[in-house]
């Protein structure tokens, strides 16, 4: 016998209307909820709410038992009346019964069922639509025969059984060929059996697994494999990732693993702004082509992908949703609902905001989770969990919004009265800091927030809305932080350009972590190159809870001469006089031996320093970063060092797009430079992190400046062996590099390495590595 929701089946055959703005707020969702409870009190003693209905029905010879809660059984004036109740932010003047075909089709079938199991040939019906604003109530009743009703539920039904026929074979299909799918490759690498053996059991024990595993174990198969062959009915398992790069090994893989026989749905979710139909930056459904209708055509797009594909990557997401005019972003969120792998950003699970709701607050489906370059969790995870607003987000909500009822003004000169305050404090003091919530700018807030839902709800045409909605946005974000304001989270005020900003900073992120993992989470493995100290990453990502493996590297160790140049400091106060050691030493290293060379700087503004001391005149071709860089011209720098006809100089970033993420392989990258230890900027957000650390961990300066900043080198000198023919050079140009503490904190792989002070002894020892 087959369980089936009641509002699963309606809402699957007969869901239709405009992917609208309503869609998309999360407020409506509580809202929703004491909207009902509102109307709810208002029923007789007589009447009942919230009441359960289960019955089996028979079709094409199969039994299947649907189930829901009717929202109220309605007793008035002797008569049983049935009644479905949505809430709403539309205006009710506009709602039909056609409104949303899927609502009423959901009150039919527990009409029906109703009806059916207290033998009534004819029974009342009621759909009720509340407004969340103001509560106000629209009714639509009707009374329909017993047969009016079998007739449209096993209709609907027969569809149904249908789209459950193709999710049995999907999932016969995904059973059977997990089973008998083999590891694609013949031989294993060092360590990769390890590895894949402590995923596997991880994921199976519901358990936390660090895996430190050095570049070339192969560790998106090894993970990727095993995690598979845990997966058990309701699994589904979660690959995440950083950066858009880091989607293509996953992919790939499971491309792979297709050809030799798996058949596994698999979703590639892109982010709006890189997946959008219309390459808009500030998406307005209400106007969107590919939102209007887009509940008409989604079930019939749903039906025609699963029928003709397993992998959605970005290319088939798009061209079926060009095919069916639905937006693209939207579409791939709902395929995930039907499949059994989800390629993702961290966000869609860890972020409160955007994780994918029915995976992480609903126990139907037990996720498991592999965490891809896990070292990027700790910046990312107290992003999550902080905010920021401006007073001048609140003047130009203010003036965008000036005119239109209900009156945003009075709350907003509320809001800035408290900046006012601030601004105040800031006059003896550069940064202001307490680990105190202002709960009444968050009051204050929310007033304002309320009332902008009401206007940007009953009016569709406002000037310059895009601006509106980007502080209102901001507003919303920041309310949602206070709710999880707690001992982890610090209040700082700023002036900045004459302007005071407010932020709700987040200093560790590692209690709502754990949480996720312990109440939604059936087994996590966190794996990188660089998760060295290992207790510094599992201390601030699970608490210190987790098993952990360390992995040797599978290349020979002097495939990568590691020079040391100690005589140089790098330390903001001596840059002006370091820079002539590092255009010597690029010089030199270029001279070596022609090929493709990096630079890792630790800002743009040091970067800049050395280039405009190089000037035009190079017998290399330069190659720069730019702090605005577009997707396009990342490939386009990317293109130009797999051309190894010239010599060419990257200067990048370490900790930006090209020191992670990124296979420069064989001749396309023949050494790098790191300029420094990679330590953040010290600024007063780094300082209140290293309070907050020496009073926990008794290891302030090193949580919030040297851990976080070795990582980067480590990512960085990361980019020069890719594989087991590999070769090159990594020159660390920093005095502290021969520190204890940096020793300490080298890879085990880091076995070939000399200090070499003079370009004598540089020049000899590149010789000698280049001609072995």
């Amino acid at each position: 016998m087959r369980h089936i929701a009641v509002r699963e089946l309606a809402y699957f055959i007969c869901q239709s209307g405009n992917l609208t703005s309503e869609f998309f707020s999360n407020r409506d969702m509580q809202a929703g909820i004491e909207a009902h409870r509102h109307h709810q009190r208002s029923y007789n003693s007589e009447s009942q709410a919230e009441v359960f209905i289960k019955q089996e029905l028979t079709i094409n010879e199969e039994i299947y038992q649907l189930t829901g809660i009717i929202d109220g059984v309605l007793k008035e004036r002797g008569e049983t009346i049935i009644e479905e109740i949505k809430s709403t932010t539309h205006d009710l003047d506009e709602i039909t019964t056609g409104y949303h075909l899927e609502h009423m089709a959901q009150l039919k079938i527990y009409g029906y069922l109703y009806a059916l199991l207290n033998n009534m040939s004819f029974i009342h019906l009621r759909l009720t639509y509340v407004s969340i604003i103001d509560y106000e109530e629209k009714s639509f009743d009707m009374v329909l025969s017993q047969d009016e009703l079998e007739n449209f539920t096993f209709d609907i039904l027969e569809k149904y059984t249908k789209w459950l026929a193709l999710l049995d074979e999907s999932a016969i299909n995904k059973e059977k060929t997990i089973k008998e799918i083999t590891f694609p490759f013949e031989n294993k690498r060092p360590g990769q059996h390890n590895l894949m053996k402590a995923t596997y059991h991880a994921l199976l024990n519901n358990e936390i697994l660090y895996a430190i595993a050095p570049t070339g174990i192969g560790k998106t198969m090894a993970t990727l494999f095993s995690a598979l062959k845990s997966l058990k009915k309701n699994d589904k398992l979660f690959y995440l990732t950083a950066k858009g790069s880091g989607k293509n090994a996953p992919i790939d893989a499971i491309k792979l693993l297709s050809k030799n026989g798996l058949k596994i749905k698999t979703v590639d979710i892109t982010a709006k702004r890189k997946i959008c139909n219309r390459q808009e930056k500030n998406c307005n459904p209400d106007e969107c082509p590919f939102a209007i209708g887009f509940f008409d055509r989604l079930t019939a797009a749903t039906f025609d992908i699963f029928e003709h594909n397993d992998i959605y990557s970005a290319e088939v997401i798009t061209e079926y949703s060009n095919k069916y005019k639905l937006c693209a972003f939207e579409y791939q969120l709902y395929l995930s609902y039907f499949c059994d792998v989800v390629i993702a950003d961290y966000n869609y699970v860890f972020d409160p905001n955007a994780h994918l709701v029915r995976y992480f607050e609903d126990d139907t489906y037990k996720p498991k989770v592999l965490v891809d370059e896990a070292h990027n969790l700790i910046s990312r995870s107290k992003d999550m969990y902080s905010s920021e607003i401006s007073e001048a987000d609140i003047r130009k909500l203010r003036s965008k919004l000036n005119g239109y009822k209900p009156s945003i003004r009075a709350d907003c000169n509320r809001v800035l009265e408290i900046f006012d305050s601030y601004r105040d404090e800031l006059a003896e003091k550069a940064t202001y800091c307490t680990n105190i919530p202002n709960t009444d700018l968050t009051t204050f807030l929310n007033q304002i927030k309320i009332k902008c839902d009401q206007i940007f709800d009953e009016n569709k045409k406002i000037k310059d809305k895009d601006e509106a909605l980007d502080a209102y946005l901001k507003i919303l974000d920041f309310i949602r932080t206070s709710e999880y304001y707690g001992p982890t989270h610090r209040t700082i005020a700023k002036l900045i350009d004459d302007v005071v900003y407010v932020h709700y900073y987040c200093l560790d992120a590692s209690d709502f972590i754990l949480e996720t993992i312990r109440e939604s989470i059936y087994g996590i493995v966190f794996f990188s190159a660089t998760l060295y100290p290992i207790k510094y990453h599992t201390n601030l990502l699970t608490k210190g809870e987790g098993k952990y493996l360390d992995l040797p590297s599978p290349f020979a160790s002097n495939n990568l001469d590691i020079i040391i140049n100690n005589s140089v400091s790098t330390k903001y106060k001596d840059r002006a006089d370091s820079i002539d050691t590092i255009i010597e030493t690029i010089e030199v290293l270029t001279k070596s031996k022609p090929g493709n060379y990096i630079i890792f700087f630790p800002s743009y503004a040091y970067m800049k320093m050395v280039i405009a001391q190089i000037g035009d005149d190079t017998d290399y071709e330069m190659v720069v970063q730019d702090n605005s860089l577009n997707d396009l011209k990342k490939q386009e720098i990317i293109d130009k060092f797999k051309n190894t006809t010239n010599t060419k100089v990257g200067f990048f970033v370490m900790g930006g797009v090209f020191s992670e993420g990124i296979d420069f392989i064989g001749d396309a990258l023949s050494g790098v430079i790191i300029v420094g230890v990679g330590l953040p900027m010290v600024c007063d957000e780094n300082n209140i992190l290293k309070d907050y650390f020496e009073e926990i961990y008794h290891e302030g300066f090193d949580y919030a400046y040297t851990y976080p900043g070795f990582t980067k080198v480590i990512q960085s000198v990361g980019r020069v062996i890719r594989s087991e023919s590999d070769r090159g050079v990594a020159i660390l140009m920093d005095d502290r590099f021969t520190y204890n503490k940096y020793l300490s904190l080298m890879p085990p792989h880091w076995t070939n390495k000399k200090v070499i002070t003079n370009s004598y002894l540089l020049k000899k020892e590149l010789k000698d590595f280049n001609s072995k």
